[in-house]
């Protein structure tokens, strides 16, 4: 007896098989893609050791379980922390035996060891291109990768400013004691005239539009502080002094840091904040000079700007990310704190740094020229 052959059923079957193969060589395909694309990432894998500097407390511990721990699992190169001594860092530098590969600054103190020829350069060659693509080009500086953002903005007691009642919202309300009577907090001169924005603020509440914001007119910024010199009831130099002056009645609206304006949210502090107009600062990680595990160093800072780590540092410390794929990785309620955020970097400016660094014709930096009009003006 002959056997008929279902032609319809063998058609389904070829094309399934063919269906089959067309799957398997295109699984083979994105395999090899894959593969060459891992094979384009650079290797941090390595051996021996970095010296990193690192303050203590909560700080260090955020460090230790998002950076070090991490780095030193997935690369073989030992973490070994040392306590942050600056000043004897680059004592050190100076003799030519730094005493660590890693140290964290302030970006308006990274000049000061320009100044002294106390840095490496950064070469970014084991940072992926993913990482890159996702960092500002703020904090991807010759000298110095961001190690992390924080904003100093407008805060306001809600005792005295409700939700019923208007809010200040911008500088120029700030400065508006008319229409928002009360005492103001305002950075002082010293170590926080930068890092305070007290100028920066000024400026904006002249009418300076946040683009136009720098080159800085000193003169106009200082001549728009002195009309509100005589309602300024703190001028702060610690970061918790103005959040405790907002608690405790003493001052009605404030610059603060968001760090610390998320703390006093977290304790249901009655303090509110906008981020309108506020200021993006960061610190960076360097590489001081002479550094004798430079190209572990480099690993390092390539690991830790990566998305993943800046997402387990932002949840463990409430750091703004640099790279902003890390945003991929931390809840909403949480974003919402971060000054690199989504929806608050677009409200924000970033603060110039190398405005601030510049030297003028008269020798001087305009961060010592700012200093002895700060002095000068505000001191009595």
């Amino acid at each position: 007896m002959a056997v008929q052959v279902d032609n319809k059923n063998k058609d389904k079957e070829e094309n399934v098989m063919s269906l089959g193969r067309i799957a398997s060589l295109g699984f083979v395909a994105i395999l090899v893609l894959a593969q060459a694309a891992n094979a384009d990432e650079p290797s941090l894998k390595g051996s021996g050791e970095i010296v990193v500097t690192a303050g203590g407390g909560t700080w260090e511990a955020a460090l230790r379980k998002a950076f070090f721990d991490p780095f030193q699992q997935e690369t073989g190169i030992k973490v070994v922390v040392v306590p942050d001594d600056r000043a004897k860092l680059l004592a050190s530098v100076e003799r030519g035996k730094p005493e660590a590969d890693i140290t964290n600054l302030s970006a308006s103190s990274l000049s000061t060891w320009l100044r002294h020829k106390a840095l490496e350069k950064i070469d970014y060659k084991y940072f992926d291109q993913e990482t890159l693509s996702g960092m500002p080009d703020a904090v991807k500086d010759e000298y110095g990768v961001g190690s992390s953002f924080y904003s100093i903005m407008m805060a306001f007691s809600e005792s005295e400013y409700p939700s019923t009642k208007p809010r200040p919202n911008s500088w120029a309300e700030f400065w508006d004691t008319k229409k928002f009577p009360g005492p103001r907090g305002l950075a002082g001169c010293g170590d926080r005239l930068v890092s305070g924005g007290t100028l920066e603020y000024a400026t904006l509440a002249s009418g300076v539009p946040m683009d136009k914001l720098y080159p800085m007119d000193i003169d106009k910024a200082f001549k728009k502080l002195a009309e509100l010199k005589s309602s300024v009831g703190r001028w702060w130099q610690a970061g918790g002094e103005s959040p405790q002056g907002l608690i405790d009645g003493e001052l009605s609206m404030a610059t603060a840091f968001n760090g610390r304006l998320y703390n006093a949210f977290k304790q249901k502090a009655p303090i509110g904040s906008t981020w309108n107009q506020s200021l993006i600062e960061y610190d960076y990680w360097v590489v001081p000079k002479g550094s004798p595990n430079y190209d572990n160093a480099l690993k390092f800072l390539a690991f830790i700007s990566k998305a993943k780590p800046q997402a387990d540092y932002a949840i463990e410390f409430a750091g703004g990310p640099i790279n902003s794929n890390a945003y991929k990785y931390i809840p909403d309620d949480l974003a919402k704190w971060l000054p690199g955020s989504p929806q608050n970097v677009k409200t924000q400016v970033y603060q110039n740094y190398h405005w601030w660094n510049e030297v003028r014709d008269d020798g001087k930096t305009n961060l010592e020229v700012a200093l002895d009009r700060c002095v000068a003006e505000l001191s009595h």
